[in-house]
């Protein structure tokens, strides 16, 4: 476990790619549970975190992994789909960590306002290690990663515009 976790900070620091990770659908619903075992602390411990954003992370997930899946069908490289997931899980189950943890030891010592810097510095980074991420997968140069990672990153900006409103009667 502690060479899965030192390959994924090597992915998250740009040294390795997903074709580090074992190809392995135990080891995808492991990093699965992490990261969801990481969206359920966060949304115990962090105020602005609650149930329905884990859902919502959860459906928007699941878009971004379909079309993950589909570019990797359109560049002939489905055989490494479940590398990709398990990076891109792992990764995020990391971030997910940093994030929670800065965010409550940031909130100690600075302002609110100071500490949203933090998370948009690693949601950032984040898109630029998915792109990293299938950018290897693809066998393609970085730049056409990082355009999968913001067309992701876009839509699911999108599916969240409409999903909200569903999810919050309130509004």
């Amino acid at each position: 476990m502690l060479t899965l976790f030192k390959t994924l900070l090597e992915i998250i620091f740009l040294q390795k790619g997903p074709e580090h990770i074992p190809r392995s659908s135990v080891l995808l619903v492991i990093l699965l549970g992490c990261w969801l075992a990481v969206g359920v602390i966060g949304a115990m411990v962090v105020d602005t975190y609650d149930s329905e954003s884990l859902m919502m992370d959860l459906i928007l997930t699941v878009v971004g992994f379909g079309i993950y899946a589909a570019a990797l069908k359109i560049f002939e490289k489905s055989e490494r789909l479940l590398q990709a997931l398990a990076a891109i899980l792992g990764c995020g189950a990391i971030f997910g960590t940093a994030l929670f943890a800065g965010r409550y030891i940031l909130t100690t010592v600075l302002a609110v306002s100071e500490t949203a810097l933090f998370s948009e510095f690693i949601l950032l980074w984040s898109i630029l290690i998915e792109g990293h991420i299938i950018a290897r997968t693809i066998e393609r140069p970085w730049i056409i990663g990082i355009l999968f990672a913001l067309a992701v990153f876009i839509t699911q900006l999108q599916v969240f515009a409409v999903i909200k409103p569903l999810l919050d009667p309130a509004i």
